[in-house]
């Protein structure tokens, strides 16, 4: 199942690249809302490979996840690889200067089943994929919001 959503936010690429790559902030936020989060690489500089291991409790179940950074391309796009017990997703970020002040930010998450039982859970989520693409967009809108009121201060 594939979502997409395109954002345009009041702030330059950089600024946009920037706040996508600013992991200690996440890692701080994943913490504050009941996450255990735990670097699982020793890399200095931002690149590919760098490695987290997440658990916490989310609707109802404990729940463990994977996050590796796939690629890493400075101001243009990034991506990550998301591995779980029964799911495989791939996020992608594309920044695309609009103008010097506005950057459009593509933001895509394509996941996989890996069992049965997980392919059941996406094959019915299909039927609802209408009121989960809104959902996504939601989030995304919200996402791109507060970057563009980041760069505003």
């Amino acid at each position: 199942m594939i979502f997409v959503s395109k954002q345009n936010i009041n702030a330059p690429a950089a600024h946009v690249f920037q706040q996508l790559t600013d992991f200690e902030f996440y890692e701080s936020y994943a913490m504050r809302v009941g996450a255990q989060v735990e670097r699982m690489d020793t890399f200095a500089n931002l690149q590919p490979g760098m490695c987290w291991n997440i658990s916490g409790h989310f609707r109802g179940k404990d729940r463990n996840l994977e996050l590796t950074l796939d690629s890493y391309y400075p101001t243009d796009a990034l991506s990550y690889i998301c591995t779980t017990k029964s799911l495989n997703a791939a996020i992608n970020f594309d920044v695309i200067p609009l103008s010097h002040t506005e950057t459009r930010l593509k933001v895509t998450v394509d996941i996989q089943a890996k069992g049965l039982s997980a392919r059941v859970a996406l094959q019915s989520a299909k039927l609802a994929k209408k009121t989960l693409d809104r959902k996504f967009n939601a989030r995304m809108h919200d996402f791109a919001n507060n970057i563009g009121e980041k760069y505003r201060g």
